[in-house]
């Protein structure tokens, strides 16, 4: 085992980190129960009365970004731990909308494996054009 491997290993906030996952990771499946069962209230509502529960409206957004605040712990896209660790989500997640765009750009181009020449996948006009290209350089197909 090289030293890199040996100190992820012994590194004890991964290891931390890995705890409050799995505690981060039950309190996912009890809020997403909640929310299962505010639906299902919310739908007996409206049957019954014909409109929605305006006091279960927020709790619902609510919980729905705590979740969301959760996965992105569990996945590694924020090191930030949601409630009890900071207040408890307000309304709707807040929107990254300018990373989204970078990452999408980053991820917009593609290269051909034969002649590695960048083609933009968001262009729909180079989609012949990639299927040509790789049915002209592979091998003749046997039929």
């Amino acid at each position: 085992m090289d030293d890199k491997t040996k100190a992820s290993l012994t590194n004890l906030e991964t290891w931390k980190r890995g705890l409050f996952m799995v505690v981060f990771a039950i309190i996912s499946g009890v809020a997403k129960l909640l929310v299962t069962l505010v639906a299902i209230f919310q739908f007996i509502t409206v049957l019954f009365k014909g409109q929605t529960n305006e006091a279960m409206g927020p709790f619902g957004q609510n919980l729905s970004t705590y979740i969301y605040q959760i996965t992105l712990f569990l996945t590694f896209n924020t090191d930030d731990m949601p409630f009890p660790f900071k207040d408890f989500p307000d309304g709707a997640p807040e929107s990254n909308l300018h990373e989204a765009e970078s990452v999408y750009t980053e991820y917009a181009e593609a290269t051909t494996i034969h002649d590695e020449e960048v083609i933009d996948v968001a262009d729909g006009d180079n989609k012949d054009d990639i299927i040509t290209k790789k049915t002209s350089c592979d091998a003749p197909l046997n039929t």
